[in-house]
This record gives structure tokens, sequence and C-alpha cells, in this order.
């Protein structure tokens, strides 16, 4: 253990947590990255051993079961650099697009999504703002984005991404988003600073503003319960994964140790079905 988490451990507010009032939402800068952001993002997130969205990908696998997800068209939706829907083809999802309104991101995503593709399988590139995506209705079975929805600038501004989600979804398909989430419960503020323990220093700054802008559980809910069409919904704390050894290996290989604890009550998970025709 370094000197510095030493020091941290021996103070009841580490990281100044208590600093800030998690009841009100302060965004972050922009929705969308420059093109350095983008290439830092990029160069600082995307890389082999990184166990975050193949979490996810698992996850999703666990809910739907490995044969019904297999066949769901499914987009990743604001989709970065584009590693979740390469777990999902790296699971053998057979139809999978991807989303972002940076043509940096979608270029990346396209270059390595391709070295990954097996026969059968199939992708699509969409760039466009998230409001408006250039699909027909009921284009996808599973429309799913992950931590992304914290960088939207107000939360009208997710009401239209989610109400657009919902256009592009076949009746009976899902959205998924998993996503940061903003609290004030006790156990919030415990996952959060054994997360940043695990974080680089450096990085510190810049991550604590993703939990000071990302929405609560409530707003969420008041969201989707403005919105027609749904079947049924739930918004509730993301989950520890239960992993096999040879998952733990792999997780314990991504040298960011706070990817798994992303899965726990500093995160969210908002499950939708659309209604069937």
């Amino acid at each position: 253990m370094t000197r510095e988490h030493d020091g941290r451990q021996n103070n009841t507010d580490p990281f100044g947590l208590r600093g800030f009032d998690f009841s009100v939402r302060v965004p972050e800068k922009s929705e969308i990255f420059d093109a350095d952001e983008a290439r830092a993002y990029i160069d600082g997130c995307d890389y082999p051993e990184s166990a975050d969205d193949l979490l996810l990908a698992l996850e999703m696998q666990n809910l739907f079961g490995p044969a019904s997800l297999r066949g769901m068209r499914i987009l990743d939706a604001m989709c970065g650099p584009g590693r979740l829907g390469r777990e999902f083809l790296n699971l053998g999802m057979q139809s999978v697009a991807f989303h972002d309104g940076d043509e940096i991101m979608i270029a990346h995503a396209k270059e390595h999504a391709v070295k990954v593709l097996n026969d059968g399988q199939s992708i699509d590139m969409i760039t466009s703002p998230v409001e408006r995506i250039p699909v027909a209705d009921n284009s996808f079975d599973l429309v799913i984005t992950h931590n992304a929805t914290h960088q939207m600038a107000d939360i009208d501004r997710l009401g239209m991404a989610m109400r657009e989600f919902l256009r592009i979804t076949a009746p009976g398909g899902h959205i998924i988003v998993a996503d940061f989430q903003r609290s004030t419960a006790p156990n919030f503020f415990r996952v959060l600073e054994e997360r940043l323990q695990f974080t680089r220093p450096e990085i510190v700054p810049l991550l604590i503003p993703s939990f000071t802008a990302a929405f609560t559980k409530a707003e969420f809910g008041r969201v989707i319960c403005s919105m027609e069409g749904i079947r049924k919904f739930t918004v509730t704390d993301a989950e520890p994964p239960t992993l096999s050894q040879k998952m733990r290996e792999r997780v314990d290989a991504d040298f960011v140790k706070g990817h798994i604890m992303d899965f726990s009550p500093i995160s969210q998970r908002v499950i939708i079905q659309k209604e069937q025709v």
C-alpha cells in the first residue's frame, strides 16, 4: 500500500466528498469531446486488459440468456470507443450497431470492431446526435448505453434521448442504461471512497465530476414515468457480478481495479421494456 493510501485511510473524509452537495446536479462541461479529448479518452480507456465493458456484456448475457441475446439486434448507443459492442461480438452476438455523436469515436469503434468480426456477424456504424438517431422505428431488440448519460446537459436532454431510444426499440424489446448515479445514501459515499482509493490520483479530480453530474434513480424514474409506450421498468442500484475463476483472473488482469467496483451502489441499472403491439 502506498503512503498516499495510508494517509487517505486515516482521514475521515479522504476525498472531500462531504464537501459536495450530491442532492444538486452539476453538469459536466460538454456532452461531446473535442478532438484532443476524444483521442485522450480512447488512449486512456480502450486497452486490451479492460474488464469494464466485458462485465456489462456478461451481465446482459445472464439477464437475457446467451441464446436469446445472440439473436438480438443490439445498439451500443453513445458507444465512445465501442468496447461494449466489441465485447458483444466476442461473446458471439450476431448483429451489433455502434452509435456515437463523435466521428473520431465512431472511426475508432469501426476500426477495432472489424478486427473481431466472425462469419455470420454484422455491424453498422451510426454518427448522429443522440436525440436524432437516423434509423427506422423498431430497429433494435436491445438498446444499451454504458457510462454515458451522465454527460448530458440536463434532464430534458435525458428525456429526449430516452424517448429516441424507445422509438428505435422494437415492441417487447429492451432499453438498458448502465451508468454512475448521484446519491446521498451512506453506502454510496462508502463505496465511492473505496472506488477512489483504487483510482490513479491524477484521475480522481476527473472522476468525481462524473458522479456530481450523474442522474439519480428518482430523476430517471420521473423521466420514464413521463413516457408512453412502456410495458414495465426498474431503476435499481447495480450489483456485484458473480465471477467464475476464469473471469476473476480476467478481471484481476485489468490494472484499473476500480472497474469491478462500478458494479455496486455507485452505479445504477435502468431496465425498460417497450410495450408489445
